[in-house]
């Protein structure tokens, strides 16, 4: 565990922002998830004060479909395939080189999904999610066991990596594809932009499942702030603040939103 600081004077704020499960309660369909007006309007005046930046496991499309905040510091989809820092967008090399090795699997994995009802499979450019919330729980480990077995039997496998989130499995590019590389590449252009170095950057990492595991600790370990929301599950940094819903989250944010705005300390607000 690392110990936490308090943001204060030489300490710029830095806020990063998962979406389903943490912006957005998590719907039935992938579809169904969006934010009110006046939440994209929160985030618009957050991102006038601080560097606010957003990232999803969503297809970078959708994501900047469901965010239309112009104030963003910067976007990420496919779990941090790709990166839109300001004006100027990339992808990571290793999410360039699995792409056509990840497209060519989708064919048998669809295969698999279509013999369980309620298996739901999303392709993404980088990457691939299987949705299994309307899955009958009796099935659930059948569909597991096939999944394994194609992927166990797949013969470009090194290339990947199954993570297992809330009632989905996510298949992603090995490598430095992750949120936690994904902060750091944003706080890198940060500094540069500013004209100081990474370290004077205090990072607030918000999330709620597998995929921001890492991040959230990462930010701890920064000497940042890390929130999970929800259960805390196994690995959490005992230094991460714990945030019961998306409501709290919101709350969270109005708070930091006011301490900014009124010029009030905001480690009154992230403790």
């Amino acid at each position: 565990m690392t110990e936490a600081r308090a943001p204060g004077p030489g300490f710029r704020l830095a806020l990063f922002l998962d979406f389903d499960g943490t912006l957005a309660p998590i719907a039935p369909h992938p579809d169904l998830v969006h934010l009110d007006s006046h939440e994209i309007a929160l985030l618009e005046s957050l991102g006038r004060l601080i560097p606010v930046f957003a990232m999803s496991g969503r297809a970078f499309p959708d994501i900047l479909h469901r965010l239309p905040v112009s104030t963003l510091a910067g976007l990420s989809g496919d779990h941090g395939a790709v990166r839109r820092f300001r004006d100027e967008q990339t992808v990571h090399p290793d999410a360039l080189r699995a792409r056509e090795s990840l497209l060519a699997w989708v064919s048998d994995l669809r295969k698999v999904a279509g013999t369980i009802p309620g298996t739901m499979t999303e392709t993404k450019e980088y990457s691939l999610s299987i949705h299994y919330r309307g899955v009958a729980p009796e099935r659930i480990p059948r569909l597991s066991e096939e999944i394994g077995r194609l992927f166990d039997n797949w013969e470009e496998r090194n290339r990947f990596r199954i993570y297992h989130g809330k009632m989905v499995w996510e298949i992603r590019p090995a490598g430095g594809v992750t949120k936690e590389e994904t902060m750091d590449f944003f706080l890198e252009h940060l500094a540069r932009e500013s004209g100081v170095t990474p370290g004077d950057f205090f990072p607030v990492m918000v999330g709620d499942d597998t995929t921001d595991l890492g991040a959230v600790n990462h930010a701890v370990s920064l000497g940042g702030r890390g929130y999970w929301v929800g259960n805390p599950p196994p690995g959490l940094d005992p230094g991460a603040g714990r945030l019961p819903n998306t409501e709290n989250v919101w709350d969270l944010l109005k708070d930091l939103l006011e301490a900014l705005e009124t010029g009030k300390d905001p480690s009154a607000v992230l403790t």
